[in-house]
């Protein structure tokens, strides 16, 4: 029954803060509408943005907070409601780059409620949290329902997947929870889906040169006269 739009910690030792705005994840997310104070031993979240009613909050301040001697982090965790329970089902799984096999860390993954015009391309998730060193990640105190899941590295920090930068992957069928799910697995590639465009074409010399967004898999070329090659193939 939280109905308030600060939340403080008071910590037995002197702290201070390391990158507050990118270690800390509220989830579900409010985007960057909220800011991170400190004084001493105290930190304070002032939320900019009206919270959703009944529904389970959790702010994972990861390496935000440290003290301020050996500059160890806190991992301080707090989960609240403004409804009158708490959420309690959690996700857990683990990212591996398709290629190379290897489990990435700091990939952000993000789960989002299933909807049919739901893009991970212009549409952030609600519920993010990030890889560990292991390419682990946990989701926890999720409500039950039907989720869209996927993981990405994030290079922008927009919580949005770029196709043409960014590395990514995603479970294929919709997730339905009703009880744990763990030993998730998401397997990231990169695929440019942005639509082919004609960049540039411009005669240079005795040839004429095309470029193209992005590779091209097939093509015809159609010259006026039939009698007449206008074109070689180049690898």
């Amino acid at each position: 029954n939280f109905k308030g739009d600060r939340i403080e910690l008071s910590f037995d030792e002197p702290i201070q803060l390391n990158n507050p705005r990118e270690q800390i994840i509220i989830t579900p997310s409010v985007g960057k509408d909220f800011d991170v104070t400190f004084n001493k031993n105290r930190v304070t979240i002032q939320l900019k943005r009206r919270l959703q009613e009944n529904t389970t909050y959790t702010i994972n301040f990861r390496e935000a907070v440290q003290d301020l001697t050996e500059k160890n982090p806190a991992n301080a965790k707090i989960a609240f409601s403004t409804g009158d329970y708490l959420d309690s089902l959690q996700i857990s799984g683990k990212v591996i780059d398709s290629l190379t096999e290897v489990a990435p860390k700091s990939y952000t993954v993000a789960l989002a409620e299933y909807s049919d015009t739901f893009n991970i391309f212009k549409h952030p998730g609600a519920w993010i949290t990030q890889t560990d060193k292991t390419g682990k990640f946990s989701l926890e105190n999720l409500k039950p329902g039907k989720y869209f899941l996927y993981a990405f590295n994030d290079k922008s920090k927009n919580l949005l997947v770029d196709s043409k930068s960014e590395t990514y992957g995603f479970i294929s069928q919709p997730i339905t929870l009703e009880t744990n799910l763990d030993s998730l697995v998401i397997r990231t590639f990169k695929a440019d889906m942005n639509r082919l465009k004609l960049m540039t074409a411009r005669p240079t010399f005795a040839y004429f040169i095309l470029r193209f967004s992005k590779s091209l898999t097939a093509y015809s070329i159609t010259p006026v006269d039939s009698t007449k090659k206008v074109y070689s193939s180049l690898e």
